[in-house]
């Protein structure tokens, strides 16, 4: 009876062996899935948070256009943000940097160049006069008869 005893243990090893692979296997599954909604739900985020910008940033385009009566010009749409570019002289933030205070340019009068203009460069020599043509080794000798520059067409 020590062989059937044998085979329901080995059978019964080889059952239990089974059920643990497809234990890890089943964690393995699950935690590839952990990862990949976790991935997922980063990019996601990401999107979410681009598309909120763009939304807000089409509200505010919207906002201006109807603020201006509904016409949508570049001067309406362009980026607020920008328009301090342009501003001269000195600021707030700017005054303790320890930058020198440029004079504001005056539009009246020209500015006198900081750069000394460059030097023209020297004209090129004029080019040699060109060779007379070569004519062939085997070319033929031009005849009288093959000369019409006498001859008038008009007759």
């Amino acid at each position: 009876m020590s062989s059937a005893e044998d085979r329901y243990r080995a059978a019964i090893s080889t059952m239990e062996a089974a059920a643990r692979e497809q234990d890890e296997q089943r964690g393995l599954r699950e935690r590839r899935l952990a990862e990949a909604q976790q991935q997922a739900s980063e990019g996601m985020q990401k999107e979410l948070a681009a598309a909120q910008k763009y939304a807000e940033h089409m509200d505010e385009l919207n906002k201006r256009k109807q603020s201006a009566g509904g016409w949508a010009t570049e001067k309406t749409l362009a980026d607020k943000s920008r328009e301090s570019l342009m501003e001269f002289g000195v600021h707030e933030e700017e005054a303790g940097t320890g930058y020198p205070n440029y004079p504001t340019p005056s539009y009246g009068t020209p500015v006198a160049a900081a750069v000394p203009p460059r030097p023209e460069p020297a004209p090129e020599p004029p080019p040699a006069a060109p060779e007379p043509p070569r004519r062939g080794r085997h070319a033929r000798q031009p005849d009288d008869e093959d000369d019409f520059s006498s001859t008038s067409w008009l007759v």
